[in-house]
């Protein structure tokens, strides 16, 4: 049997795209049909001056000016732009993406990035590509530019985010509210206290993760200094990714504080760090915090990029799997009211693991599936997958 062709398109802004990508890919290969994924980055692909004009204005903006950052996406919500930057922008900055959609000749095109679905749209509708395509979102919310004619089907991470799509015209047939695609095996009910042996960590006292995030003004650093003042005889993990001078910042900071701190750089064991912690200190990306409520690991949520982020803090308090820190004397306060009550923070973890949908990765790969082949696309209209336990989970 001749393989099924699938382009993952993203954009790397944040790791966060990169891992639902790969959390779908993974799902898609576990079918009963043999496919051939091609993940395509488009910062990868595109023109330097692309990445001059499109990218690095967003962190820019992030990092020096967040005000300006949360102006411009209010704008474009109330104005219901269905654009983040002018059509020519992606057609000539990103016309080595389009190449290679036109050579790989997909048979499904998923999108897991705002700007990615736009450049999706773009090759199907100039004729690059005549695969259906389907949108993945990584946020609890979501925004105009999403809302394109050439894109078949959604996968979201909320109700809300559905509400929002149909009030921008998208047919509620169109969209399924699965959560957002992450590995399962952060719902996976880890040993605690062998975790914590396995990862050279006291089994007895507690543990604070803290994550800053792909991308994001986020100060570790300072984060940690608080914690000192925290009443409690804490050991705190710190995962700083690929930022080298945070690491190295915070490998001398442990010189200077009485805190018991343990530092990490790029890791790929998330999952075991969250399974050995009481508690999670993160910047509120959707991704991170989908792993966490999989987890069943109570956050304290701060610095949350202004926009989408917001509206994660918003969503995640609302239903008890989180407190948000506007600065840090609340953070170590939430964080010592939370660890110095286990009942408080187990409620929390048993409202995080209600909201947790750990079989995302999965429902987006059944609606894939679907979608390549038509008389299964229609029935998928007509029915949408069907979560374990439930009989569909279109809400």
């Amino acid at each position: 049997m001749a393989s099924r062709r699938i382009a993952i398109l993203t954009l790397s802004i944040g790791a966060g795209h990169v891992r639902a990508s790969t959390a779908i890919s993974q799902a898609l290969q576990e079918g009963p049909e043999p496919v051939n994924i091609r993940l395509l980055d488009v910062i990868h692909f595109g023109r330097p001056w692309f990445n001059g004009l499109y990218v690095r204005p967003y962190w820019w903006m992030l990092r020096r000016a967040p005000w300006l950052w949360r102006r411009l996406y209010q704008w474009r919500q109330t104005r219901r732009h269905r654009a983040t930057a002018p059509h020519w922008v992606f057609r000539h900055g990103c016309v080595r993406v389009l190449e290679e959609l036109r050579t790989f000749n997909p048979d499904l095109v998923i999108v897991t990035e705002i700007a990615a679905a736009e450049i999706g749209a773009l090759a199907k509708r100039e004729g690059w590509l005549s695969a259906s395509l389907l949108a993945v979102q990584t946020d609890y919310q979501t925004e105009p530019p999403w809302v394109q004619p050439e894109i078949d089907f959604y996968c979201v991470g909320s109700k809300e985010a559905r509400t929002q799509l149909i009030s921008w015209g998208v047919s509620p047939h169109r969209i399924l509210v699965c959560g957002i695609p992450i590995d399962p095996v952060f719902a996976t009910p880890f040993d605690k206290a062998e975790v914590r042996k396995a990862l050279g960590l006291e089994v007895a006292r507690p543990t604070v993760l803290v994550m800053t995030g792909g991308m994001g003004p986020m100060p570790a650093d300072q984060v940690v200094r608080s914690l000192e003042r925290s009443e409690l005889p804490l050991q705190v993990v710190v995962v700083a990714g690929h930022d080298e001078s945070l690491r190295r910042k915070l490998e001398r900071l442990r010189q200077e504080l009485a805190l018991d701190l343990r530092v990490h750089g790029w890791t790929d064991a998330i999952p075991e760090l969250m399974a050995a912690a009481d508690l999670l200190i993160t910047k509120p990306g959707g991704m991170t915090t989908s792993e966490a409520l999989a987890a069943g690991l109570p956050m304290v949520l701060t610095h949350p990029i202004p926009g989408p982020e917001e509206e994660h803090v918003r969503y995640l308090v609302e239903r008890g799997a989180a407190v948000h820190a506007e600065g840090f004397a609340e953070l170590v306060r939430h964080t010592h009211q939370i660890l110095a009550h286990p009942a408080r923070r187990m409620q929390m973890s048993q409202r995080g693991r209600e909201l947790a949908r750990p079989d995302a990765a999965s429902a987006v790969a059944q609606v894939g599936r679907a979608l390549l082949e038509k008389d299964s696309y229609i029935d998928l209209l007509a029915s949408p997958p069907a979560r374990p336990g439930e009989s569909a989970y279109l809400m």
